[in-house]
């Protein structure tokens, strides 16, 4: 009876063994897998669909090189991004990916991107290194640059103005005359009620975001004299030239756009992202740095774009680095320029960009000396919150330039002590 019963509980161990063997010996796999069936390594690039041929003309070297099979992942930048934090604890993460500047500091502070070197950013300038930079950590290298510029329609003006005062002259010109509203001109738009748009206004006179190169949430100036003096200056097209329209805050960008596609204006302030619709459009313009302030200042604009990241959650570390430094050099960097007409940042690639004739490319590459990276660091969320209407309450007369500064800048104080006191 003693053996029958030794021998009952060893089977029944012996089927729970094999049960939980069963059950959890196998490791779970995924679609982001750091090996394919073969048994060679896989690395997986996620970029926008539109980007998709661009990595497969380029990785077939990489390939050879590594012994690895580059695996691509098409999806939007940004849902890339906001999926990682989820998305890489649970091994679904793709290895290496596309991510906005201003994003990439938020996201290495937060622990999900994979720390790089300096050598790994050694051959970029101080501006170009700050854009992928947080805490003094390296968390991406750059391969895009981006500003805003100044478009001019050829048909209506031979040479881009030179100075706001040029832009000035425009407006006293009839032709540009707003017909359903008197006195009011399209000569030059730009959508300063967007803060991404009137920061070079505010820079220009010596605004400033945070203070110590971004990264001091104590110090705003976003409501010093010089913010104040270039709010008073918006105020003044705002109110006395421009038409209604203009201060809508939601769409006043389109009324821009509208208006010049159809000649109406002969000077705005854009993005790069708008050159491809205004040929579209059939539009005779041109595309230069943005006109001298009436201080003598150069307008400051937001300095913006993309780098190449890697996952913290990624198997093969060394690898998705090595893809990073091939995909940034400087021939796979021009050559997404030559594809996608997107402004290099390896710098050999920017110099060899602009010495062509693309107009585009020079006015970015000039504008881009004078704009300013914009904070990386979480807080600078608060930001745009707190600066969204203030050009209208200033140009409607519901507040002084200066109150409505003061009344921003409190906005984005207490909305930073609220949400990121510790």
């Amino acid at each position: 009876m003693k053996v029958l019963k030794k021998l009952f509980v060893l089977i029944l161990i012996f089927s729970i063994t094999f049960a939980l063997s069963a059950c959890g010996g196998k490791k779970e796999t995924n679609d982001n897998s750091s090996s394919d069936s073969g048994g060679k390594k896989t690395l997986t690039v996620s970029v926008e669909e539109k980007y998709a041929d661009y990595i497969n003309s380029i990785k077939g070297d990489f390939e050879k090189q590594n012994d690895v099979t580059v695996k691509i992942v098409k999806k939007p930048m940004f849902e890339q991004l906001e999926a990682l934090p989820l998305d890489g604890p649970a091994g679904k993460a793709p290895d290496v990916m596309l991510a906005a500047y201003d994003r990439i500091g938020g996201l290495g502070q937060q622990g999900h991107l994979l720390e790089l070197s300096k050598e790994d950013v050694s051959a970029f300038d101080e501006k170009d290194q700050q854009q992928v930079t947080i805490d003094n950590k390296y968390y991406g290298v750059p391969f895009v640059i981006e500003t805003l510029v100044l478009y001019y329609n050829k048909d209506l003006i031979s040479s881009p103005p030179q100075t706001f005062s040029d832009l000035e002259e425009l407006a006293k010109d009839s032709k540009y005359a707003f017909e359903s509203e008197s006195g009011k001109n399209t000569g030059f738009l730009a959508k300063w009620t967007d803060f991404y748009f009137s920061y070079g206004l505010l820079a220009g006179y010596g605004g400033y975001v945070f203070g110590d190169n971004g990264t001091n949430t104590k110090d705003i100036g976003l409501n010093n004299e010089g913010s104040v003096e270039a709010i008073t200056y918006a105020t003044h097209w705002l109110q006395d030239i421009w038409p209604k329209g203009m201060k809508d805050v939601k769409s006043s960008g389109d009324f821009v756009k509208e208006v010049f596609t159809k000649g109406k204006a002969a000077a705005i302030i854009d993005g790069p992202w708008s050159a491809e619709n205004f040929k579209k459009a059939n539009l005779n313009f041109g595309i230069a740095p943005i006109p001298t302030l009436p201080n003598g200042n150069e307008y400051q604009p937001f300095a913006g774009g993309k780098g190449w990241v890697a996952s913290n959650y990624t198997n093969e570390p060394e690898l998705a680095k090595k893809w990073i430094n091939y995909v940034t050099n400087e021939d796979n960097n021009y050559k997404f320029f030559e594809e996608y007409n997107e402004i290099p940042a390896n710098p050999a690639a920017r110099e060899k960009a602009a010495g062509t004739d693309n107009e585009l490319a020079k006015a970015v590459i000039e504008q881009y000396k004078s704009a300013q990276p914009m904070p990386n660091i979480p807080e600078m969320a608060e930001v745009w919150t707190g600066m969204e209407s203030i050009m209208y309450d200033a140009a409607s007369g519901k507040k002084t330039p200066q109150e409505a500064a003061d009344a921003a800048v409190k906005i984005i104080k207490d909305n930073i002590a609220q949400k990121y006191s510790k």
